[in-house]
């Protein structure tokens, strides 16, 4: 067998042979409903807190990171039901004349997405839409006490003296163009519904605007 491969006529014949299986394989996944995605890219969150119906109009966005990891089941060529796992930083930054400080939340999201797309030259133009499930898996803030800078891990509770609430629940829109070569380039917008304050005199609700490149396999 050694030598049968080592022979110079054989090699072509089996490069072409391994290559047209690939394709058939390629082309049968390609017919089939389901398509996976992965993308990631930058969040910018938004925190609104408010004591005793006094909102925090000292906070400001906070820059973050985001990424998801989705199947999709094709309904038909326009209509697709999305759903998979996403981790993104939520939170806000709270401006000082000389600093910022920051206050930062690690959610896993759970979404399910209903998109819909249309084709736009070599590719789809995407229009989705559907709830999503948000568990804070952690907290941390960034403070200053004159030059000393401080890192703290905030808790997540329902108890009265907890940062915030564990779960969430979201509202989510994004539009996407995708190439038919599978890159992906998506904007997504998710407002927070629940209040996650922990106390009958705090509110706080989250949202986030997130940016992203990825791939489709269809």
């Amino acid at each position: 067998m050694k030598n049968l491969l080592s022979l110079p006529s054989l090699r072509p014949n089996l490069l072409l042979l391994v290559l047209g299986l690939l394709l058939v394989q390629s082309s049968a996944y390609a017919q089939g409903p389901w398509s996976f995605q992965a993308d990631a890219g930058l969040s910018i969150a938004s925190l609104q807190r408010s004591v005793l119906g006094m909102t925090n109009d000292d906070l400001h966005r906070l820059n973050g990171l985001q990424g998801r990891l989705l199947a999709g089941y094709a309904f038909t060529d326009n209509l697709t039901l999305q759903t998979g796992l996403g981790l993104v930083q939520l939170g806000a930054s709270l401006k000082h004349e000389d600093h910022h400080d920051d206050f930062r939340i690690n959610a896993l999201e759970i979404p399910l997405l209903f998109r819909y797309s249309l084709p736009v030259g070599p590719g789809s133009l995407g229009l989705s839409a559907g709830p999503s499930l948000a568990y804070h898996l952690s907290a941390t803030s960034h403070t200053h006490e004159g030059e000393t800078e401080l890192e703290e891990e905030l808790s997540i509770g329902n108890d009265v003296n907890d940062f915030a609430r564990p779960f969430n629940l979201g509202l989510q829109t994004e539009l996407s163009y995708t190439h038919q070569s599978g890159w992906l380039l998506n904007l997504r917008y998710n407002a927070g519904l629940m209040n996650l304050g922990t106390s009958d005199l705090v509110e706080m609700r989250t949202s986030y605007m997130a940016v992203g490149l990825g791939y489709r396999v269809f």
